[in-house]
């Protein structure tokens, strides 16, 4: 039979022991992991050939991308860390070489080269970047009037903005452990053959002949890239349809501390 004094012993035991537990912190859900950083570049370009796109079936009205909801990238700072969604200095652009040769090239004129640095976010909550300028984002007191030239330009708060050729948003995101990459660009580009109109504007005027199709046929319309797709870190990546494409390129970056 126990004694008083070993009954009494073991009861004070169990009390400290559920004081103990009761002092303890509940376990805390684990933290999920830090996002994977990414440097991202893309290249723009257009097909120069003037019967590109001829033999397909263009809408006259593609509709636009959501270039005022993207979000406009910081200026490029070599000092100090990386903050999301910088644009990359040149010096740290990949795709110079690619640039140059399509520079060189007879068959595409390159137009916008964006690069910046980036945590890759799921779908959801992923920012789509701007790419390049429309006109209708100019000062109303600008001349809307496209550079007969490519523009290298990143579109950020330290740079002027001048309207490029193509324009439109990008965005950069994971789905599970793979990453995406979205693309909705739009072109301002010639009038393709298959639109041109059936008869003149004025329908008492003659058929337009080589001479008077400019006064009848648009100078000009868009043409808009819209896909996403699975995209590999380290390896270049094409978007394109017959008028117009984008060379993406996702390298790892360092995580900022």
């Amino acid at each position: 039979m126990k004694t008083l004094a070993a009954t009494l012993s073991a009861l004070a035991l169990v009390i400290t022991s559920g004081l103990t537990d009761a002092a303890s912190p509940a376990p805390t859900a684990a933290q999920p992991p830090a996002p994977n950083w990414y440097n991202v570049e893309v290249i723009v370009f257009r097909t120069v050939d003037p019967a590109a796109g001829n033999n397909e079936t263009w809408p006259t009205d593609p509709g636009m991308p959501d270039w005022n909801a993207a979000l406009a990238l910081g200026p490029a700072n070599s000092i100090g860390p990386a903050v999301p969604y910088q644009a990359l200095s040149p010096v740290n652009e990949q795709l110079d070489e690619d640039w140059a040769r399509l520079k060189r090239s007879h068959d595409y004129q390159p137009l916008v080269h964006a690069s910046w640095t980036q945590p890759a976010l799921d779908r959801a909550t992923a920012p789509a970047i701007r790419i390049g300028v429309p006109p209708s984002a100019l000062p109303q007191s600008a001349t809307h009037v496209l550079p007969a030239t490519a523009a290298h330009v990143a579109v950020t708060s330290a740079v002027p903005l001048q309207a490029t050729l193509a324009y439109g948003s990008a965005k950069l995101s994971t789905t599970g452990p793979y990453l995406h990459f979205d693309l909705d660009l739009a072109l301002q580009g010639l009038i393709a053959k298959s639109n041109w109109p059936a008869t003149p504007i004025n329908a008492s005027a003659p058929i337009p002949t080589a001479s008077t199709a400019a006064a009848v046929i648009p100078a000009f319309q868009i043409y808009r890239l819209r896909q996403d797709r699975r995209v590999d870190a380290g390896k270049l990546s094409y978007f394109d349809n017959p008028m117009f494409g984008a060379i993406v390129l996702i390298t790892p970056a360092r995580k900022p501390q």
